[in-house]
Parts: structure tokens; sequence; C-alpha cells
């Protein structure tokens, strides 16, 4: 794409660039209560989720944001990845760059991250609703974890036809993103809670277990993606 036509675009192009600090509760869920979350494109193949609230300090784009997502592991043919079931951010222009270049599925929503010495809460609000409570306590006891950042993310990228009512051509797009580095990262007991909202139904979610959550902090780029249909 040349440079007149970026111009027009209300984010810049990848690569993303930022410094990041991620809550990220690890649960088990009734597969049932999740699946209805999940593209048909996708197979759920774990009852493993990861309910997190990140912050970012950015390179690319300029402006600090916020992101908070339910992570899944889903298959698509033969590839394995994390999907985002339900996914937030805070500034419009991410909204719109995450799902125009590589098919984040973002709502606009207000989120924050408080840090003490021996506990962190986070938080996500949309429509009067506190959606997302995070209660982090750390204790340095590691457990068994399904680390979801750890797969390529998969995503389903809706492109609406403006020629046809109803009419939405899908595809499925893969990105490569791990952290480029890993400053601190920690381990701690954690309660999660969703407030009901009839908008963001993540109240459905039947967490069965919570085995805690991880603190952790680095550098990472978002790269371009992989259309795979």
């Amino acid at each position: 794409m040349n440079d007149a036509m970026t111009n027009f675009l209300p984010y810049p192009l990848p690569p993303w660039e930022h410094d990041f600090r991620t809550l990220a509760v690890h649960c088990s869920v009734n597969e049932a209560s999740l699946r209805p979350f999940i593209p048909p494109q996708f197979e759920l193949i774990s009852d493993r989720i990861q309910v997190a609230v990140m912050r970012f300090d950015c390179q690319v784009p300029r402006r600090m944001y916020y992101d908070a997502a339910v992570l899944t592991k889903v298959r698509y043919k033969k590839l394995v990845g994390g999907f985002w079931a339900f996914a937030y951010t805070s500034t419009d222009q991410v909204v719109s760059g995450t799902r125009e270049i590589w098919g984040y599925n973002m709502k606009l929503a207000d989120m924050s991250i408080v840090e003490r010495a021996d506990r962190i809460e986070a938080h996500c609000l949309r429509l009067g609703k506190t959606i997302i409570s995070l209660d982090f306590n750390v204790n340095d006891e590691v457990f068994e974890s399904e680390d979801m950042y750890a797969y390529p993310r998969i995503f389903l990228k809706g492109i609406p036809d403006a020629r046809h009512t109803g009419y939405c051509r899908h595809e499925v797009i893969k990105m490569n993103c791990r952290p480029d580095e890993v400053r601190t990262h920690i381990f701690g007991a954690a309660k999660v809670s969703f407030e009901r909202s009839e908008e963001d139904p993540l109240h459905a979610l039947d967490i069965v277990k919570v085995f805690g959550a991880t603190f952790t902090t680095g550098h990472q780029t978002l790269p371009w993606g992989e259309t795979l249909t």
C-alpha cells in the first residue's frame, strides 16, 4: 500500500510495538458454556481459558491502550492456536486497526490495572457494567497452566459486502505473536467475576476451577498476519 493510501487510515500499519503488562487468570470452564462463543469454523479443543487484562505502553501506535480478553484454545484444520472469544480495547484507533488488519473481534471498553506490592486488581467496564473483575494475590506458587499466548493467534475476520444484505465474507487469519522479551513473570492466587450484561454475556461462562494467575511484563511486536482462507 502506498503512502498516499495509508494517510487515510486511522491507525498505523504493522509492525506494532509495545511494552506490555498482562494479568491473566487461568481457569477451566464447562465446555458447553464456552462453545456458543466459538465460531463454527473452529474446533474447541480445551476447557482451559485465560481471562486477561493487559496494558500496552506503545511505540506503534503512539497512544497507550488497554485490552481485555477471554482466550481459548482452538483448532483450525491442522493448526492449533489461541482464539479471543471475547475481546475489548480502550481506544478507537486499536478497535479499527486490530479489526481491519488481523480480525480481532474488539469492542470499546474502559479498563484499569492497579498494582500494589503483593496484590493486583484489574477491571473491564462497558456500558455501565463491570464485565470483568480480576483480583490477584502474589504467592509465587507455580501451578499447571495452559499458556494461550504460546500458540499462534487465530482470528475469524468478517468482511461485510456493501452490495448484499446479510452477506459477510470470512477469512481465517493466523498471526505469530510471542513476546520479544519477558522481563518479569510472577504467580499468585486469583479470583475472577463477571457482572451480568446482556450486551457482553461473559457471565454465561461456567467456571469450574480457578488454578491461579500470572502477571507478566515484557516487550512485544505485533507483525503482519497470514490469510489461511
